[in-house]
Formats: C-alpha cells, sequence, structure tokens
C-alpha cells in the first residue's frame, strides 16, 4: 500500500495516471515547491479581512502563567475550544513548538483536534502559524480526515483552499478522506473533495477505490456527484470496471445489493464488453437479467 504524506509525492503519484485524470488541475509548481518541513500559509487565502480581526490573536508578555500550562493541559484546553489557550500558545516563547503537542495515545496535534471538534478559530489559528497541514496521527489519519466527525464544512473549506493540502494521503488501512466522506455519508464534505480534485482510484487493503464504496455503502447522492464532476468518460469507465481483492466489480457488488435495481441499472452501460459476459449467472434476479438482455439487444 501507498501512503502519500506529501507535496512531492502526491505530485509523482498522479503523473503516472494521466490517462485516468479528470480531477480539478492543482498548479503543479506551487505544490512541488512544499515539503513536509516547511509549508507555509498565506492566512488571506482562508477568510476575509473582517473575519480574520474577530479572531487576530496577539502575542502577550511571557509570564509564571504559560509554565504552569504543561503539555497535557494545552491538549485538554485546545480540546475544549478554549479562546484563552489561543492566548497563551501565541506568545513568543512557545509558538515555535506548536507542531510539538500531540495526544500520547494516538499521535492527533492540534490542527487534528481542532479540526475534529469543528473549532474553526482554532484551525485558522494554526494554519496563519504555518502549521503542517498535512501532519498525521499514528494511523495517519490528517485533518482533512478528522474534520469530517464535525458538522463544521468551513473547516473542510480552509484546508482544500490550501494547495499544498493533500487531499489523497492514505491511512493505514489505505482509506483516503474521499473514502471516509461516502462511509460516514458527509454529502457536502465529498462534493468538496471531488470540486477540489481528490482522487478516487486509490485503494484500501480491501483493494476498494472511493466508487466501490460508493456502491457498498449505497451513496446515491454520491454517485450523482460522481457523475456529475466526472468529464473524462475512461477514467469513470476505469474506476467502474477496477476489481477489489475479491474480483468484484462495482457491478458485481450491485448484483449483490438485490433486489435494490438501481445502481444495476446506472453501472450496466459503463461495463466492459458487455457482449461478453456470462449473463446466465444473473438469472436468479430476473430484473437484472432482463436489463442485460435488453441492453445487449440495443
Amino acid at each position: 500500500m501507498n501512503v502519500y504524506a506529501s507535496g512531492d509525492e502526491y505530485s509523482k503519484s498522479i503523473k503516472s495516471k494521466k490517462n485516468y485524470r479528470w480531477f480539478v488541475k492543482r498548479r503543479r509548481n506551487e505544490i512541488e515547491n512544499y515539503s513536509g518541513d516547511s509549508l507555509k500559509v498565506n492566512i488571506n487565502d482562508l477568510a476575509d479581512i473582517e473575519e480574520l480581526k474577530k479572531i487576530s490573536i496577539h502575542p502577550q508578555q511571557n509570564d509564571s502563567s504559560s509554565s504552569s500550562i504543561n503539555h497535557l493541559n494545552i491538549i485538554n484546553e485546545f480540546r475544549m475550544n478554549s479562546k484563552e489557550i489561543l492566548s497563551i500558545l501565541s506568545q513568543t516563547n512557545i509558538e515555535p513548538y506548536l507542531s510539538q503537542y500531540c495526544e500520547q495515545d494516538t499521535g492527533r496535534k492540534l490542527l487534528s483536534i481542532a479540526a475534529e471538534t469543528g473549532w474553526y478559530e482554532g484551525v485558522l489559528f494554526l494554519l496563519n502559524r504555518d502549521v503542517n497541514i498535512n501532519e498525521t496521527d499514528r494511523e495517519n489519519r490528517t485533518a482533512l480526515m478528522d474534520c469530517l466527525t464535525s458538522t463544521n464544512i468551513h473547516i473542510m473549506n480552509a484546508l482544500v483552499k490550501k494547495r499544498e493540502c493533500n487531499l489523497d494521503i492514505q491511512t493505514l488501512s489505505g482509506h483516503t478522506a474521499a473514502h471516509y466522506a461516502v462511509m460516514m455519508n458527509k454529502i457536502s464534505f465529498f462534493e468538496i473533495l471531488i470540486k477540489s480534485g481528490a482522487r478516487l482510484d486509490l485503494c484500501s487493503d480491501k483493494g476498494e477505490n472511493v466508487l466501490h464504496q460508493i456502491i457498498e455503502y449505497k451513496r446515491k447522492e454520491c454517485w450523482k456527484i460522481v457523475k456529475h464532476y466526472s468529464y473524462n468518460l475512461i477514467y469513470l469507465k476505469y474506476l467502474i470496471n477496477s476489481k477489489t481483492y475479491e474480483h468484484k466489480t462495482c457491478l458485481t457488488l450491485a448484483f449483490e445489493h438485490r433486489p435494490n435495481i438501481y445502481f444495476f441499472r446506472e453501472l450496466l452501460s459503463f461495463s466492459d464488453d458487455i457482449t461478453l459476459m456470462n449473463i446466465e449467472m444473473y438469472q436468479s434476479w430476473s430484473k437484472a437479467y432482463k436489463l442485460i438482455k435488453k441492453f445487449i439487444s440495443l
């Protein structure tokens, strides 16, 4: 399983997929200029100036209160969305070490915690201070994935606006943010990912791409979004006809969902060599069998 965790690797990975690229092109030069150790964020890209004024935090003079705040307290206060902790973290003697604070058991850092808890102010605070937007926890999950647990869609918008944001990092189980959006039925979040150029062909440890999971979880709205933004028919057919590690295509998965005929009907016209299919194997489902025979006769 390949895990893409930096701008350079992401750029290389998509070059080999030129035949199947239908997603929005991101400015490659800007991506390749970034590394995992130096990610610069222009806060003006995240929100308008009036909104930023509301959450602007000015560094304060160091005092005894900052020294009494230990690592665990900072994590806990951040998880509780404490504005007071932002004042402490903005102090000049603490700010350079923002990337070092993380949960001991999960390895989840402040940006992921803010994203997970839906704390928009906390996310902007960290992005404005050059934290690594692609930092991962022990399971290789990113803030982009963690924001799916919240209902604050503005956080995802803020993250994907940054061109150094890698939309396609995979967890240890091979899942991407798009996989999780489908599984969690986060339709609006999924649409943002697709519009921003998230890849659908990356596979989980079961060999399932995003479209396999759309069929598996019966996500009709996600399928409609994919069709709407899929400008490359070749890429779409490639996804539909790709096989999982159990040698199942999307059409096979749709057949297993009988008596629901929706996805089987939708996918039939995209299937490879439909005239060469062993249609007898579909006789056990009369609706599917009739559809195949009708399609072949056209």
